[in-house]
């Protein structure tokens, strides 16, 4: 076992890591004195009711798409560059960003991957620790993510990856997912393979990013933005279905 992680931490930012099929816990556990107040706003109870929900195995990338990989994506297929391009020599490994849903979802089309779904997400992000805040624990540690600074994202596996071999889970930037938003959908989606509602206005985003808080990095926050929004904090992570 030691030497699988020890493998997997060592991993080339595009190698790929399994999470295997099965089930796990989704959404926060534990209730705050919030929850039965409105002292917290309701949109920010979307995290609720906790389900266990069952997963076939998928793969996904160790690491955020970086901009040295989406270089090659825009080089191979003449796609638009995002708008901040060209990238300096020094930011060839941090993760790429100012890229729409659609974007992110052509580069991973290109790799023949896909984008991760939301269930997919937080399964791999909490590396088979059930219950915790952060892909570590329960405790914010600025030793081992990127959060809470206006200086932007940093190298791609910069900080220690979580159980199962994954970087950047929590930090550095948002991460497209592939489902579409729906606030209740944790009490009304599926329990088996769940891929989100139908349709709806905007896509998940999972993660948090360098220019969020504590409470916006954990496992189980949930963000959402229109799919065409490009914005300085948000890239993405490709997911494969199968072993």
């Amino acid at each position: 076992m030691l030497l699988v992680l020890l493998l997997l931490a060592s991993a080339a930012p595009d190698a790929m890591v399994l999470i295997p099929a099965g089930e796990f816990v989704m959404g926060r556990t534990r209730l705050t004195a919030d929850d039965k107040t409105n002292m917290r706003p309701h949109v920010l109870l979307d995290d609720r009711p906790d389900r266990t929900v069952w997963l076939e195995a998928y793969s996904l990338d160790t690491h955020e798409v970086t901009n040295r990989n989406y270089a090659e994506f825009v080089k191979a297929t003449g796609h638009r560059a995002p708008y901040h391009w060209p990238p300096g020599e020094a930011e060839q490994d941090l993760p790429i960003f100012n890229v729409s849903w659609e974007e992110a979802g052509a580069y991973c089309k290109w790799a023949g991957k896909r984008l991760p779904t939301e269930a997919e997400w937080e399964r791999a992000a909490r590396g088979g620790l059930p219950g915790l805040d952060y892909p570590w624990g329960d405790k914010i540690d600025a030793k081992l993510a990127r959060f809470n600074t206006p200086e932007g994202p940093v190298r791609t596996g910069s900080y220690p990856p979580n159980q199962f071999g994954l970087y950047d889970m929590a930090g550095n930037v948002s991460e497209w997912c592939s489902d579409w938003f729906e606030r209740s959908y944790y009490t009304t989606g599926e329990r088996r393979n769940p891929k989100g509602p139908a349709a709806g206005e905007y896509k998940v985003l999972r993660g948090g990013a360098f220019s969020d808080g504590p409470r916006r990095v954990t496992v189980f926050f949930r963000n959402w933005v229109r799919p065409n929004q490009r914005t300085p904090n948000v890239g993405f992570r490709c997911a494969r279905s199968g072993p």
